[in-house]
């Protein structure tokens, strides 16, 4: 019993004798209660997660048991115990994906780079760490389809139709690819849904109709790529194309062309682009297109006749389905365009088709 340690010794019935044992007995019950404290203390965990398109954040945890007891340094020292943070830290590494083909003087794709073989440049600044550097071969593929069907290209429509019927037979793989078919003048309309049935594309194509009397490329390639792509961001399950024909001359749009590229390189679009024309018939025409392509990481092609298609869409399936692929963090993380540019370091002169410029994502 409690008392008796304070009862005064008959022999020594003295006040310190009284008051030192009154000392013990609350130092003992001062011990008695910390430990019963400590163990009904709720123990918390700090845990790291990583996501690769989300801002960094702390967010609170609820806890299932009661609420947790206050309890400073010197508590915790005396109980020793090591109390965790009663809350989540998730360290998100925000990254940008790059894709970009080299080819050699004659166009042949150079497949044989490392990723010290390359220099990445983001809005002028060098990339001083690539996370990831990946050679892909047989990607599958989304396209859409996009043919000008103005009154500038009535001389030609007819052979733009046959390419895309080409196009389809020679390029388009039914158990992976997916195509949806456009056509434009004034006007965007759809004339097939995404699909990958070969068939069904090649007669969409057959009833294309309606031509316009105006040309609002633009204004046609900012739509395609805003609304008619998944406006999920490309995760390398598939490769974004868009395939346009036109004579690349637009006569009334209301976006202008820098809006219409941005869209590609939003949505991560390549745009590769086919113009069919006798040699130096429409210099104008064939430099925008190339422009168009060259900023998305697309490429340009000229066909003089119908006799150029095959080989033409077979160079386009390679570019199309094999690429390097890079990744590294931004130097700024701020939001809105930023410029892109890569170069090699190998001695002998190449072409780089990457797209020239990334959208960053506020959070």
């Amino acid at each position: 019993m409690p008392w008796l340690l304070l009862k005064p010794d008959r022999r020594v019935a003295d006040k310190p004798s009284v008051l030192n044992r009154g000392l013990v007995l609350a130092f003992l019950l001062f011990s008695l209660a910390s430990n019963t404290r400590a163990a009904c203390l709720p123990t918390h965990t700090t845990t790291a997660t990583t996501n690769p398109t989300r801002a960094d954040s702390v967010a609170p945890i609820a806890d299932s048991g009661s609420s947790a007891v206050p309890v400073g340094p010197s508590e915790a020292r005396t109980v020793g115990m090591n109390l965790a943070p009663d809350y989540t830290i998730r360290r998100n590494a925000r990254e940008v994906r790059l894709e970009f083909t080299v080819a050699d003087e004659r166009g042949r794709l150079i497949t044989g780079l490392s990723s010290s073989d390359i220099r990445v440049f983001d809005d002028q600044s060098p990339v001083r760490e690539i996370r990831q550097f990946l050679r892909q071969d047989d990607l599958p593929l989304q396209i859409g389809i996009l043919l000008d069907v103005s009154d500038s290209v009535q001389k030609t429509i007819l052979r733009e139709k046959l390419a895309t019927q080409l196009f389809v037979h020679r390029v388009l793989h039914p158990q992976t690819d997916r195509a949806f078919l456009m056509a434009f003048s004034a006007d965007l309309k759809v004339w097939q849904g995404s699909t990958g049935d070969s068939a069904a594309l090649q007669q969409a194509a057959q009833r294309i109709s309606s031509p316009g009397t105006t040309t609002n490329l633009y204004d046609a390639l900012f739509y395609a790529c805003r609304t008619y792509f998944p406006q999920t961001s490309n995760d390398g399950s598939a490769q974004h194309i868009l395939l346009l024909f036109s004579d690349g001359n637009d006569t009334g749009s209301l976006h202008g062309l820098p809006e219409a590229i941005a869209q590609a390189e939003r949505h991560e679009i390549q745009v590769y682009a086919v113009s069919v024309h006798s040699k130096g018939w429409n210099t104008r025409g064939d430099e925008i297109l190339t422009h168009i392509a060259d900023s998305t990481g697309g490429h340009f092609y000229l066909a003089n006749s119908e006799k150029d298609f095959p080989a033409v869409f077979d160079a386009m399936a390679q570019q199309m389905r094999t690429h390097y692929s890079v990744s590294f963090p931004p130097v700024r993380e701020t939001a809105g365009f930023h410029s892109l540019r890569l170069e090699t370091t190998i001695p002998q002169r190449v072409q780089v088709h990457a797209r020239q410029a990334y959208y960053f994502e506020a959070q």
